[in-house]
């Protein structure tokens, strides 16, 4: 769980854009924009207090007036208790898939690729990983944390609902655990969309929350997520989400943007909108060229195109309410990793075996070697954990990745998602992506818009 450890010292950045010079303290998140020889004295100051004594009135009036705004504060920062007690579990019911989508990381449906067994999770390997995560939840409220329910969620390197006796079960289980010991369950999934009608009124019925992948047009999702017959699925998926909005459940869409289809996000964010008004909110995400991706036509594209089709489906976005996200670009967060994969993530695969990561769920995955931290041992009835990886994994954030240290992103992306960007490298040896291209220019959007925004506030 969080604790504040030591503080920071102050963080000043440099970002220049067409209007100028910004200066900007991300562990604040303050931000103004300055001249040169303000931006000199304020960093001089940053670096050795003692220098103002050096400068005129009217440097030490704006040292002043950049002080109260918390420039040259130091910032207490949030790290990680070491102890290993995760409150939340992501369970994958199986590696079955009634889609074949064009890019799947997983090659869901296949085995990996790899021709791994398409296999169950087992029911007791489930219950026991519900059981640990509420255990942790109630001692952890006990202790005065704040910590208020655990979290099961159903996801997959397959279509969790192509296994929905199991899915079911889990899902029941956990309700009655959380009625017998008397602590609040939510319960999360991912799902393509894809399910008959006693599935749905499931889904409907039983989840807190709901991610649907969706490629955000007919003709997109037919063409790049079609069912195992290879017919098209927008037909169910638009079923599945209008059912959803008529329940007034609230969901969110993920779409994953290839070449062929960037230049359209602005018109997907508008269809989205206008057809299903109850999501909560639309996340884009460029291809990653692995998985089923490597073999068929989908490329990744490019930074600049990805960045100048989001920002105008961002203005749509906005004209019409809706949402927009990009994993990389979160100037509203303070953190030092990525995700959870150094502090405790806890994902089950179909086989029974533990990893941090959900990208990385076969053993066949040369990542798997880094990722994979403990399994579960129908003789013991019980999960075993590697403690010496788990040590290791507590290493992937970005306090140990040279390469982030003068970017004004260090403390928002955080390094980006370690299963992609490093592989099998260490932190020290991390260089960077395209996505860094694009998280920064993301990132830069967001802090011009809250300068606009404090601009006309002023007015």
């Amino acid at each position: 769980m969080p604790v504040q450890v030591e503080k920071q010292p102050p963080e000043l950045f440099v970002i220049t854009d067409e209007k100028g010079p910004i200066l900007y303290a991300p562990l604040r998140r303050v931000m103004a924009r300055a001249n040169e020889n303000a931006i000199r004295i304020a960093l001089d100051y940053a670096a050795d207090p003692t220098s103002l004594t050096n400068q005129d009135d009217e440097s030490r009036v704006m040292i002043q007036a950049l002080e109260e705004h918390g420039f040259f504060e130091r910032r207490p920062f949030p790290s990680h208790e070491p102890d290993f007690r995760p409150t939340q579990v992501t369970l994958f019911p199986t590696n079955r898939c009634n889609l074949r989508c064009s890019y799947c990381y997983a090659f869901g449906g296949e085995g990996g690729g790899n021709g791994e067994q398409l296999t169950t999770l087992s029911l007791d390997a489930a219950r026991r990983a519900i059981d640990f995560i509420a255990k942790n939840a109630q001692e952890l409220a006990a202790e005065g944390m704040p910590c208020r329910n655990f979290l099961v969620s159903i996801h997959g390197n397959g279509e969790p609902f192509s296994a929905f006796e199991t899915l079911r079960e889990i899902v029941w289980y956990a309700r009655d655990l959380s009625e017998e010991v008397d602590f609040p369950v939510v319960l999360n999934t991912a799902t393509n969309g894809v399910m008959n009608e006693e599935q749905l009124e499931f889904l409907v019925a039983n989840f807190d929350n709901v991610n649907i992948s969706f490629d955000g047009l007919p003709e997109l999702q037919d063409a790049q997520r079609p069912l195992a017959d290879g017919s098209g699925s927008f037909i169910y998926v638009d079923r599945t989400m209008r059912r959803l909005a008529e329940a007034e459940l609230n969901f969110g869409i993920r779409a994953t943007v290839t070449e062929a289809m960037v230049v359209r996000m602005a018109e997907i964010a508008a269809f989205v909108a206008d057809n299903y008004p109850s999501v909560e909110q639309l996340h884009f995400e460029p291809v990653w060229e692995c998985g089923r991706c490597v073999t068929s036509s989908d490329s990744t594209p490019s930074a600049e195109l990805f960045c100048e089709n989001y920002l105008k489906a961002l203005e749509v976005a906005r004209e019409k309410g809706l949402r927009l996200v990009y994993s990389g670009a979160r100037q509203d967060m303070i953190t030092d990793a990525f995700c959870k994969v150094s502090s405790g993530s806890y994902t089950v695969t179909p086989t029974g075996d533990v990893t941090a990561c959900y990208e990385v769920s076969y053993k066949s995955d040369p990542r798997s070697e880094r990722y994979f931290y403990g399994r579960y041992d129908p003789e013991l009835g019980d999960y075993v954990y590697d403690e010496d990886k788990l040590g290791e994994l507590a290493d992937l954030n970005v306090k140990n990745i040279p390469f982030c240290t003068d970017c004004f992103c260090r403390w928002h992306c955080t390094g980006d998602c370690a299963a992609k960007v490093l592989e099998g490298r260490t932190p020290a040896e991390h260089q960077g992506s395209q996505r860094c291209v694009i998280n920064r220019r993301l990132t830069l959007n967001q802090i011009q818009r809250k300068m606009d925004w404090r601009e006309e506030d002023a007015r």
